[in-house]
């Protein structure tokens, strides 16, 4: 979040930044931000008289959208007048900037620090209290880097020091940092995930909290991988083929195969189990509706073509949806009354489309669904579009 120019104020002589907010100075919020020659930190107005206060204010001072901001904005302008190599040191931390700029202007030495262990850095800022002196940052900065993680945490060692320099993509946010810790203490979960080459931050995170995911044989590589997109795809197409396992052996009334698919070492062997077990279901739906309802829907209205096939009865239908991976099963019902008709489209593109009867007599393409009720694209639109007007 940037503050408002008109909230803020940035004084060229002093150097500082001063950001007011509510009904100040008459009785609201009032932070100023000291200057680099000050050594940093921030200062809180309280009945009159400015105190030091680290974590009285945390908007970030250094960043892209800090750096696009006008030149006369007092933002801009208070990071103007930080040296340069200090605001590439803040630039990577998205919290705590007005700390850590505190820390290496009272410690120079400590932006070591920051290039090789980055998040032992900014973790060790929380441990200063609200007004550290330039005692109190070289006292902890200087100690070994052992003995700052273990006043973070209860456990500390150097097999911890090297897990957190492996971590990617940390968030460096303070909601985060609770959770680091009971990781770090978490000494049988470690055990399972510090061999990886590099662990992605937000991929350990939904280790931790979902301890089934990381029981997955086939989610072990996802902490290494380059993409964290990437990986949260593929486990959320793992995760939701299990789920459906779940769901439909409980409408089997059979055992759900859970020690099987933990031990499966990738997603299409999962994926397999998944549709051999949505077979079944659909076996025994069709023979329930068959039952019922009879086999056949009534004839196409519609001519077909080599290209455009009528799915003309319950199995078919069903077997449709489970090819597709949509739910076009859950046209089955107004299949069997006439009143709607689908058809399987093989080119330009695989599709399934569903034309609907209105109420007068009529006929209209209700939807065209691709693998995954993915979008058909604009030539098969217009390819099927074509063809409903030619009838």
């Amino acid at each position: 979040m940037i503050i408002d120019p008109e909230y803020c104020e940035f004084d060229p002589a002093s150097q500082r930044l001063t950001v007011s907010l509510g009904l100040a100075p008459e009785g609201g919020f009032q932070v100023r931000l000291r200057s680099w020659n000050e050594g940093g930190g921030v200062e809180h107005k309280e009945e009159g008289r400015w105190t030091r206060n680290d974590d009285a204010f945390d908007s970030p001072i250094v960043s892209d959208d800090v750096c696009d901001l006008e030149p006369t904005h007092p933002v801009r302008a208070y990071h103007d007048a930080l040296p340069a190599d200090v605001t590439k040191v803040l630039r990577q931390f998205s919290s705590l900037q007005c700390r850590l700029l505190h820390v290496v202007g009272q410690f120079p030495e400590s932006a070591e620090m920051a290039g090789s262990a980055p998040i032992l850095f900014w973790l060790a800022s929380n441990m200063l209290g609200s007004a550290p002196s330039r005692a109190d940052v070289r006292r902890l900065y200087t100690r070994r880097r052992v003995s700052i993680l273990e006043s973070f945490c209860a456990a500390s060692s150097r097999s911890r020091l090297k897990f957190l320099s492996k971590i990617r993509e940390f968030s460096y946010s303070l909601k985060d940092l609770e959770l680091l810790r009971r990781i770090l203490n978490d000494g049988e979960f470690l055990k399972k995930v510090r061999h990886n080459r590099q662990i992605n931050w937000p991929v350990l995170k939904v280790f931790y909290t979902q301890r089934y995911v990381m029981d997955l044989g086939c989610a072990k590589d996802c902490l290494a991988v380059e993409s964290c997109r990437d990986a949260f795809r593929y486990l959320y197409k793992v995760c939701r083929d299990i789920r459906d396992i779940r769901m439909m052996c409980k409408m089997l009334e059979c055992e759900n195969p859970e020690r099987q698919v933990l031990a499966m070492k990738s997603a299409f062997q999962i994926r397999n189990l998944h549709d051999k077990i949505a077979r079944d279901l659909s076996k025994r739906e069709r023979e329930t509706i068959i039952a019922h309802y009879g086999e056949n829907f009534p004839p196409s209205p519609l001519k077909e073509t080599k290209d455009i096939e009528y799915i003309s009865n319950v199995g078919d239908l069903l077997e449709e949806g489970l090819v597709m991976r949509h739910c076009v099963g859950e046209f089955v019902y107004q299949a069997l009354r006439g009143d709607v008709f689908i058809y399987r489209a093989h080119a330009p593109e695989r599709a399934t489309m569903a034309v609907q009867r209105s109420s007068d007599g009529t006929f209209r393409i209700e939807q065209v669904k691709l693998y995954r009720n993915g979008k058909a694209s604009v030539e098969t639109w217009d390819i099927l579009r074509r063809w409903f007007i030619s009838q």
